[in-house]
């Protein structure tokens, strides 16, 4: 096998059977094994990928042929199963959220470090070329004054879906603003910069009867650069689901889902470079040419950090400042 390849070690086959097939479909990268407590989820990843299989996912990281351990388990599982990868001298990439509390991510960080490894949190949304183009924009003040950024992610989650570990405080850190909502509190962080304060929000159970966090989370907050953010994430939406990221300035607004891209001054022109399409193939740019993640540690760990706000604002019924 050629050097050039990265070999990749899956752990949690949920959305890891997804991420595994990335990896099996991605040239320059090799999926060597999983690990999963299930016995049925890991004879489907052997026959499907012809890859080796282990119950035990430290067990894994003592192979000596896997490069990056990906982290594909409950959000609060993220941090502990990382470190024990770090620790053993492999790279290692996580889902997202990259754990339910800041201790946590501080914690993999160090390890990281400390083991002179690299570390990736998978925020899917940063690769995308319309994305990409909005934080060409933002970066270049084509938007002039940013006055306003709204974040509407309305989607339906059924009770089933809140019978493991999903719902719950301890391992899914949250519930809709947390899990599915903190892809798009990524995408706001990267427009819009830093937010200073969250000045009020609110969280509930409003649809489901099994949901220990929250299915509908609002919150009003204050970014740097002056703009307000409007923020709505929930899992009670039973029309036609909604992930919208949208910001307007006094000289133009841009936006996804819909796709917006109005200037008042003319189109500003943005040559954007090649770039990987997913973190799999950022992974091997990261570890072979000795790239910037798109998304390492201290950036996974900012929408940890402001949604932890938000909820602390709904408990407390204060304005709750963040250290940017």
């Amino acid at each position: 096998m050629s050097a050039d390849v990265l070999r990749f070690g899956v752990v949690g086959l949920g959305m890891g059977m997804n991420r595994s097939n990335v990896i099996a479909n991605t040239e320059g990268a090799k999926l060597v094994a999983v690990a999963d407590l299930v016995e049925s989820r890991r004879k489907a990843a052997e026959e499907k990928f012809g890859c080796e299989s282990h119950s035990d996912a430290i067990e894994m990281f003592e192979r000596d042929d896997i490069d990056v351990g990906m982290i594909m388990l409950p959000s609060g599982l993220h941090g502990k199963f990382g470190i024990e990868a770090a620790k053993r001298g492999k790279h290692v990439i996580t889902t997202k959220p990259m754990d339910v509390s800041l201790e946590n991510c501080d914690a993999l960080i160090s390890a990281c470090e400390e083991n002179k490894v690299k570390l990736l949190v998978d925020f899917g949304e940063r690769y995308g070329e319309q994305n990409r183009k909005i934080r060409a924009a933002m970066e270049m003040g084509a938007l002039g004054k940013p006055i306003l950024c709204e974040l509407r992610m309305k989607w339906l989650r059924a009770d089933s879906y809140y019978e493991g570990w999903h719902g719950t405080w301890e391992l899914d850190g949250g519930g809709s603003i947390m899990n599915q909502g903190v892809h798009y509190v990524d995408m706001v962080l990267w427009f819009m910069g830093p937010v200073k304060r969250v000045i009020g929000a609110y969280y509930g159970v409003y649809g489901h009867e099994n949901c220990e966090t929250e299915d509908l989370a609002s919150a009003i907050v204050e970014f740097e650069n002056g703009a307000l953010g409007n923020i709505v994430t929930t899992t009670t939406f039973t029309g036609d689901s909604i992930s919208m990221v949208q910001i307007h300035g006094d000289k133009g607004v841009v936006g996804v889902s819909p796709s917006v891209w109005k200037f008042t001054d003319g189109e500003p022109e943005i040559n954007l470079p090649p770039y990987p399409k997913n973190v799999i193939e950022d992974a091997i740019r990261v570890v072979r040419e000795g790239a910037k993640p798109a998304v390492d540690g201290y950036e996974g760990k900012r929408s940890i950090a402001l949604n932890m706000a938000i909820y602390e604002a709904a408990r407390t019924g204060k304005a709750v400042e963040l250290n940017s």
